[in-house]
């Protein structure tokens, strides 16, 4: 009662701000109209969020990337709408405590596929690379690389720090508009839109014309007739993607499926969310709590620097830690079906983190030395950043977790309670939460006893926003670096299980687990990567 009451109160002082302040830009949009047309978006009819079970939805979870030791990641986006373009938010989230690396919009015509890789740079950085001629804010050139920035990043880490942190993270893509087929525009009125015109290929490629994707994406509406009459309309997803990683040294590739999140009807089916497009620019914007739960960006007083897992809290931000921009919208947290406010934000946020949420998770785990095993466990934290964040100027280690309050029917999934500053061996501190871990060998059973044959661990945690436990303590199949944490096991083969703290996280990931073949011969390939989805609980 006592969380609910704290979250009303935050409602109400969000709708003074809002009031108070004069919006700069807004880009959520409740559209209406039965159908898209060049004066209205469409009815947003979505009510709720599900995990697609066909592989494509509104917003999409790449769990991990890495550039690290010569890795290379590659993203495929793929429109599997036929009759509507799509404009989509896409983000490169740092594995260290959520930050963004790199923000733009890419377009993609119905039917089309968008792919980059992810790879370091020359000056250790991560960096960008497209062959793709689709349509993208800022412009990327096919093969000139775009490099990750590290202005969201803890100013106090070195250069090679900075670099490092780059090179691994998660992905976040977001269907912020749909680019109708609708011939309603021009003098005549029954032309395409010149958006439609600018992102559909022609002769094998769009023309990408720079005027009109400035006039449509990168300038802001919050007048749906407007948005409109640019030819757009409210998002309706069949987006999918996949996502590999290839260990070029290595030889070895590991490959997977994208998390799938869908907005749906009451009765389930896939449906039109709310217009959210913002453009990819660096313009502030007012009042972030509207579109965000980020307790980072939200206005002084909405974010609190200690919170209990009851809700209560102390200690409130006297002003945003960061300044919300333009291109950090739509995030994980902007109401997708809601009317923007700062309650919808954290409801939205409840809404996906509770999909996700996970008591234990299951998976096996191999370092047999004879085929030279190697085994890490992927347990990425995709709305963390939506509960809290690590405040990098803050002096007061005790103060420097700032939290927002989400609405929640037990206990808040990250609190002070389960969320602690915790010291890394480079004077670091991550944001890390307590698990309880159990080890099995193959057989499951003790030849002699009979009894199951656990090993007992050390208290372990998961730490930052894309948390790594390696099996083998200064070994990763993933090279590793940024939130690397060792699981401690008596055996080379079996399976192992996860608690996680107190009402579950919210999790995605697999086990990938790399493995040579000592038989190969010259010629052969004998060197290879295995991915097993987690198998989860629920709490």
């Amino acid at each position: 009662m006592k969380s609910r009451c704290i979250t009303s109160k935050i409602a109400a002082f969000a709708i003074t701000v809002a009031a108070a302040i004069s919006p700069a830009i807004s880009g959520v949009i409740v559209g209406t109209g039965a159908s898209p047309s060049k004066t209205q978006l469409g009815a947003a009819t979505a009510t709720a969020f599900r995990v697609s079970p066909n592989n494509m939805g509104h917003i999409i979870l790449v769990p991990y990337f890495t550039a690290q030791n010569g890795n290379m990641t590659v993203l495929h986006l793929v429109n599997n709408d036929r009759s509507n373009g799509k404009v989509i938010r896409l983000r490169f989230r740092g594995a260290h405590n959520g930050d963004s690396l790199l923000s733009m919009l890419v377009t993609l015509a119905a039917g089309d596929i968008w792919t980059g890789a992810v790879s370091a740079g020359p000056d250790g950085r991560a960096q960008l690379t497209t062959g793709d001629n689709s349509c993208t804010l800022p412009s990327m050139k096919a093969g000139v690389p775009q490099p990750f920035l590290t202005s969201r990043l803890n100013s106090s880490l070195s250069a090679p720090q900075l670099a490092n942190h780059t090179r691994e993270g998660a992905i976040e893509a977001i269907v912020t508009a749909d680019i109708p087929f609708v011939w309603q525009y021009g003098n005549t009125g029954k032309e395409p839109s010149t958006v439609l015109t600018a992102t559909r290929p022609f002769n094998g490629w769009p023309a990408c014309t720079a005027s009109v994707l400035e006039s449509t994406l990168q300038t802001d509406t919050d007048d749906e007739a407007t948005a409109a009459s640019r030819g757009l309309a409210g998002p309706t997803g069949k987006v999918g993607a996949t996502w590999y990683i290839m260990d070029v040294p290595g030889a070895t590739t590991f490959s997977g499926a994208a998390t799938h999140i869908e907005a749906v009807t009451q009765a389930g089916t896939p449906a039109r969310g709310n217009y959210a497009l913002f453009p990819a620019t660096n313009q502030i914007i007012a009042a972030p709590e509207r579109y965000t739960s980020d307790p980072l960006l939200v206005s002084a007083g909405l974010a609190f620097r200690s919170k209990r897992k009851d809700g209560t809290t102390d200690v409130p931000t006297t002003e945003a830690v960061v300044q919300a921009l333009a291109h950090d919208f739509p995030d994980l947290s902007t109401p997708y079906f809601l009317p923007a406010s700062a309650i919808n934000a954290r409801t939205t946020t409840a809404e996906l983190s509770n999909l996700l949420t996970a008591g234990s998770i299951y998976n096996q785990y191999s370092t047999e030395s004879s085929i030279a095993a190697q085994t890490d466990w992927l347990v990425a934290l995709p709305t963390k950043r939506y509960h809290t964040g690590q405040d990098y100027a803050q002096p007061v280690k005790a103060l420097a977790t700032v939290f927002s309050v989400v609405p929640s029917q037990g206990n808040q999934l990250f609190s002070s309670d389960n969320t602690l500053l915790v010291s890394r061996g480079d004077g670091q501190l991550l944001m890390c939460s307590p698990s309880n871990y159990q080890s099995f060998d193959r057989e499951a059973a003790s030849t002699t006893s009979g009894v199951v044959i656990v090993t007992p661990s050390p208290t372990p945690t998961l730490c930052g926003a894309t948390p790594v436990l390696t099996f083998m303590r200064d070994i990763s199949a993933l090279s590793a670096s940024v939130t690397r944490t060792p699981w401690p096991s008596s055996f080379t083969t079996g399976m192992a299980w996860m608690g996680l703290y107190g009402a579950g996280l919210p999790v995605i990931g697999s086990a990938f687990l790399k493995l040579t073949n000592p038989n190969a011969t010259p010629g052969i390939a004998g060197r290879y990567g295995i991915l097993y989805p987690h198998m989860i609980e629920k709490p």
